[in-house]
């Protein structure tokens, strides 16, 4: 073989290789310009703020599906499964709320419901967690790179994840969470065409929301993370004081507290009414852990009442 033929062999060797690499990747394109739903990799709690003492108790809410159509199974499963993303972070005690959806709405600029708070407050939540199902949008579109006439339908589909805070009354986040998917498939027939806009949601749906979830987890987290840890006192009498938190929140002995008072409420332009930190009324330390309770005593100020605020002293 000559020199020159070693060349080309060689050259087509090169050129093989190269296609052999590119091959996929034009195969796969394709795939995922129809798909176009995101993807992320699994969600983990070592990539968040190292704040996770003592451990925040969360309330996650059946979520207020506004999509209009059927969805009860799958509107079923979104708090499910947020609920259980956060778990698996290992930063949260996560309790998943059951009672009916109409109780459980969320409405930027409305105050929460009362009984709901009193019941979060009863239980030493943290903070609510509310999800919404925002309506999905389908438009017909054009499938694959190369025109071939194919028409398929681009769901855009969004939640809303909005998280207040239990002691202080104060949304401590409010965000939309968007994606979108394009579905393949035969534009149907106009008697066929109601039935087959519902099914390409529920199936956009299906494919989505555990990305979404995923999102909305991670704010959930990242936003909690960035708060202190705050408790309340739950008894105050001469017996002593009880704080509503105990092994649970990984407290122990010895552990001082700060107490304040309540403070004045103000009100957003938005119409949110938020409280603000009351005065220092005095310090509490702890002398005895229960599970969810500790036992606690002063050892500055005296004016201790039930339902004051208590934060873990710096």
């Amino acid at each position: 073989m000559t020199k020159n033929a070693l060349s080309k062999s060689k050259g087509d060797i090169v050129i093989n290789k190269e296609l052999h690499t590119l091959l996929p990747a034009i195969v796969l394109l394709p795939i995922l310009l129809v798909a176009g739903c995101g993807t992320s990799a699994p969600f983990e709690s070592r990539g968040l703020p190292d704040k996770d003492w003592p451990k925040k108790r969360v309330m996650v809410m059946p979520a207020t599906d506004l999509t209009g159509i059927p969805l009860d199974e799958i509107i079923d499963t979104v708090s499910e499964e947020l609920s259980e993303i956060l778990r698996k972070t290992g930063f949260f005690t996560v309790y998943h709320h059951k009672k009916p959806r109409e109780f459980l709405s969320f409405k930027p600029g409305e105050p929460v419901d009362p009984e709901l708070m009193r019941e979060a407050r009863g239980m030493g939540i943290n903070a609510i967690v509310f999800e919404t199902v925002n309506p999905l949008e389908t438009n017909s579109v054009k499938s694959g790179i190369w025109t071939s006439g194919k028409r398929a339908q681009r769901v855009t589909l969004s939640i809303n994840i909005d998280m207040v805070d239990v002691n202080r009354g104060t949304v401590l986040l409010s965000k939309e969470i968007a994606d979108n998917i394009t579905v393949p498939g035969e534009e149907p027939e106009k008697e066929k065409e109601k039935s087959a806009d519902v099914e390409t949601k529920k199936m956009a749906l299906k494919e989505c929301l555990p990305h979404m979830l995923e999102k909305a987890a991670m704010a959930a987290s990242l936003s909690l993370n960035r708060e202190v840890w705050t408790g309340r006192i739950q008894s105050s009498d001469k017996k002593g004081i009880i704080i509503n938190a105990g092994r649970d929140a990984g407290l122990r002995p010895g552990i001082v507290f700060e107490v304040f008072g309540e403070g004045e409420s103000i009100t957003s332009f938005r119409g949110q009414t938020y409280r603000l930190p009351g005065p220092k009324v005095g310090e509490i330390r702890t002398v005895g852990i229960e599970t969810r309770h500790s036992m606690a005593e002063p050892t500055t100020g005296t004016d201790f009442k039930t339902g004051q605020i208590v934060r873990v002293k710096d």
